[in-house]
């Protein structure tokens, strides 16, 4: 079963509820970014435990409920997408 984690040699702290600010310490050059609501929930549910498609789906249903497939492929895709998370082994 794919499961998706935090990629190793990123640093985050979550700024204040529902917002989370991180930095890619691989790439010398990173700026900090901030992850915004809903990512950021979605972004700490990964951080506390590598989740599945199917558990980030429920979450980002919970969070959004008629959108949760799109919210969760938009986090797969664009967080995913930049090495920011990735799956575990």
């Amino acid at each position: 079963m794919t499961r998706w984690r935090i990629a190793d040699g990123i640093a985050w702290v979550a700024a204040e509820p529902g917002r989370v600010a991180l930095i890619d310490t691989r790439d010398p050059q990173a700026q900090p970014m901030l992850v915004p609501t809903p990512f950021a929930e979605l972004w700490q549910a990964v951080a506390d435990e590598p989740r599945s498609a199917s558990e980030l789906l429920a979450l980002a249903t919970d969070l959004v409920q008629d959108e949760g497939e799109a919210l969760r492929e938009e986090f797969i895709r664009s967080i995913g997408g930049i090495g920011l998370i990735e799956v575990g082994a």
